[in-house]
């Protein structure tokens, strides 16, 4: 009521973004805010769940969902549809990507999620994929003036490729290799090897020659990973009582005045020592590394060695992790005003 003396109350609704990966199904429930701060975050977080489903075991190099894999993504989304009852979200937003973008029989696991929970699911392209990425990316990081930064996201059925600097993305791309995919093509989950990673390197640089073209004309020097993979490096190399965090990162009594989490800077060397023991040690060991969640541990060798063929084309002078992806891409449209997934009302 106007001219009541109450405080105005700046939530707008609440909203869901479920993530169906390749590998991992990612919820994240938000409180949408009215905030005028472009330095503020439009969001309060609610919830998040991450369920490890491996939609794409067994079929991603056959262009299939095998029916016990599009069991398991419903069971999935049956938890997560209870979880949003009870939050009871104002809107609901279910993405696709790599696996089912493939898959000849997409429409039994998006029709089975319809007819259940009545969700549609929006199955993207990977180049909105990667527009997604970077609209999250953006929040986290900010690029020095006169550098140039390539963004990646590691999936486990494609990796996405930005290079951008301060001014503008200069170049995108969506490639179909991700650790899924490289893990059913070379089969090396428990011991990897150095002969593995040169076995690798060539059907790498085959897939990557577009990104090689590009890395050459643009030479980036920094390389900020989306979260996934690069959230793993990032809690394996950091040194326990030693990290700093950044004022904007530290508690804040006030929810509706809290910033994007800025993104954490890797150690290079750090990185490349656990990269030369990921590749050689085996899947024991990797299950038994401090910071290494169990269900990363037969895939973290092929994404260390994506970024090793990246490191083998420019010379990096930073690497960061951050914590945004494609959730925080559509979740930052949904508060601008913006369609969530764009070109699609």
């Amino acid at each position: 009521m106007e001219g009541s003396g109450r405080k105005k109350d700046i939530r707008l609704r609440r909203v869901a973004v479920i993530d169906c990966g390749t590998n991992t199904f990612n919820l994240r429930v938000v409180d949408l805010l009215n905030v005028e701060d472009p330095k503020l975050r439009p969001w309060i977080k609610v919830f998040s769940l991450r369920l490890p489903v491996r939609l794409g075991k067994g079929g991603i190099g056959k262009g299939v969902i095998r029916p016990d894999r599009i069991a398991r993504g419903l069971d999935a989304i049956g938890i997560m549809h209870e979880i949003l009852r009870n939050y009871k979200a104002d809107e609901v937003y279910v993405l696709a990507t790599s696996a089912l973008r493939d898959a000849s029989n997409s429409s039994v696991f998006t029709e089975g999620v319809l007819s259940r929970f009545g969700y549609k699911v929006q199955i993207i392209s990977g180049t909105t994929e990667a527009t997604l990425i970077q609209e999250g990316i953006k929040l986290t990081y900010t690029t020095p003036k006169d550098e140039t930064v390539l963004t990646m996201d590691i999936g486990g059925g494609s990796t996405e490729c930005i290079i951008w600097n301060s001014k503008e993305v200069v170049w995108a791309r969506s490639f179909d290799v991700g650790v899924a995919r490289l893990q059913e093509l070379f089969k090396m989950s428990n011991k990897f090897g150095e002969d593995a990673y040169e076995k690798m390197f060539p059907y790498l640089s085959d897939i990557f020659e577009p990104l090689k073209t590009a890395l050459s004309n643009t030479k980036p020097t920094i390389l900020v990973g989306s979260s996934g993979s690069f959230d793993t490096f990032y809690s394996i190399t950091k040194e326990k009582g030693k990290l700093k965090v950044s004022r904007d990162e530290k508690a804040d009594n006030n929810v509706f005045k809290q910033s994007h989490p800025r993104a954490n800077e890797i150690d290079i060397d750090k990185f490349n020592s656990l990269a030369e023991i990921i590749i050689r040690n085996t899947l024991s060991d990797r299950l038994n590394m401090n910071g290494m969640p169990p269900d990363r541990a037969d895939f973290i060798p092929y994404a260390a060695a994506i970024v090793k063929w990246v490191q083998s084309e420019i010379h990096l002078d930073k690497f960061f992790r951050s914590k945004y992806a494609i959730r925080e891409g559509v979740l930052n449209r949904l508060a601008n005003g913006e369609d969530a997934i764009p070109g699609v009302a």
